[in-house]
């Protein structure tokens, strides 16, 4: 049962299809009247993340660790692969806040996609693991826990 749970949380957030058409109209520009100022100053942004920072993120991952069978996520600092389909990670953002961010190029029946997945880690009473967001796939949330090393 919980790899079908598994596989309904994370297959579907690493299977990629194309988005419908191409990209978005760029908006409307408004007139010179209509223009307001730019803000003083911009949003905060994110620093790129060092080797050591992303380290509690590279491993295993299952949402039950005792049984970490063929439905595993596997991270490392350069692909992010869940069961059948996988992506090349570009970079990992330092958000500031305890999280870091993935930005991903994916490839999945001839279509290119950009995804980009922030990451939490946590420790919870059964191990280490790492809380998901999804953020190209409406915010979908999802945690999973550190596989063990097979001795």
């Amino acid at each position: 049962m919980r790899h079908l749970h598994f596989a309904a949380v994370i297959v579907p957030a690493l299977l990629l299809t194309a988005c419908g058409g191409g990209s978005n109209p760029p908006p409307a520009q408004p007139s010179a009247s209509q223009q307001q100022p730019a803000p003083a100053t911009p949003p905060p942004q994110g620093k790129p993340a060092n080797d050591k920072d992303i380290q509690a993120l590279i491993g295993s991952w299952g949402l039950d660790p005792a049984n970490c069978g063929d439905q595993v996520l596997k991270i490392s600092k350069k692909r992010f692969e869940g069961p059948g389909s996988g992506c090349d990670i570009t970079a990992f953002t330092d958000n500031g806040d305890g999280t870091y961010t993935a930005a991903m190029t994916c490839k999945a029946n001839g279509a290119t996609s950009q995804e980009r997945i922030q990451m939490r880690p946590i420790y919870a009473p059964t191990g280490e693991g790492i809380d998901l967001v999804y953020l190209d796939r409406k915010n979908l949330k999802s945690q999973v826990l550190r596989c063990e090393a097979k001795k």
